[in-house]
């Protein structure tokens, strides 16, 4: 065994025997023994290398999308406020605006006229007062209106830049190779001694697979152009299920009636 796989003896026995049990049918054709004539090795080589690099790019994918997602989540409110806050704005320019122009006409009117009286002074003057609190609103609005406009941009920009870097990063994993199956495993019978050694393996399902499969080998059993197959030569499937092509190997080679 070599460590640098990630899975520890115990694991690793415990796998060889799930796989074992696949092939029991009428007998049981694999028990674990450390003295056992049939050796298997984990032999940790480039193709483990690769398929680890592998997995921690699509993990590093997978949680910018994720960020991504989350940050999408968070914008569709702040553009819900966005849209408020500007309605509201403009609505109180608006009002600014005709309150601004009615006070300039009836103060030019009064200019006009030579003067005004103290009562229509006192009016204008509030009115004058009131603008000025209505200017002094709105350019507190107007910031807090260009402080939701940088937010909600900067986070646009983040979820882009996620969703960029993402695609660069699995457009240079799918252009890398690291896509193409290896030999995960080979069955050897040499010389009077016999052993399986496991090259290359994403996860658990795939480990048992292939170790399925390499005892398949040690049975006599040999490949079956069913690509979803235990003993398809190329590998296709995670799931740990006979076919009726291996149920036919299995019967063909142990003399199962």
């Amino acid at each position: 065994m070599d460590s640098k796989f990630g899975i520890s003896r115990e694991e690793f026995q415990h796998a060889i025997e799930e796989a074992g049990s696949a092939w029991t049918r009428k007998r049981e054709f694999f028990k674990y023994d450390r003295k056992g004539q049939l050796q298997i090795n984990l032999v940790y080589d480039t193709r483990q290398e690769i398929t680890q690099q592998a997995i921690a790019i699509r993990a590093g994918i997978s949680a910018k999308i994720k960020e991504a997602d989350l940050i999408e989540d968070s914008i569709s409110p702040l553009r819900k406020n966005f849209g408020a806050l500007e309605a509201s704005y403009s609505d109180h320019v608006t009002s600014y605006e005709r309150d601004q122009d009615s006070y300039n006409k009836r103060a030019k009117n009064w200019n006009t006229a030579g003067g005004v009286s103290e009562t229509e002074f006192q009016t204008l003057s509030k009115e004058r007062q009131s603008l000025q609190k209505q200017l002094a609103s709105l350019k507190q609005e107007k910031l807090e209106l260009n402080r939701s406009t940088d937010e909600l941009n900067q986070l646009i920009e983040q979820h882009n830049a996620l969703l960029a870097r993402a695609s660069a990063e699995a457009s240079a994993l799918n252009n890398s190779g690291a896509s193409v199956q290896f030999e995960r495993g080979r069955h050897v019978k040499e010389g009077g001694e016999e052993w399986i050694d496991i090259f290359q393996f994403e996860d658990k399902a795939n480990l048992l697979v292939t170790l399925a499969h390499e005892l398949g080998h040690a049975l006599g059993i040999g490949h079956n152009a069913n690509p979803a197959s235990i003993m398809s030569p190329l590998i296709h499937t995670d799931h740990l299920a006979l076919t009726a092509e291996d149920e036919a190997g299995l019967k063909d080679a142990c003399s199962l009636n």
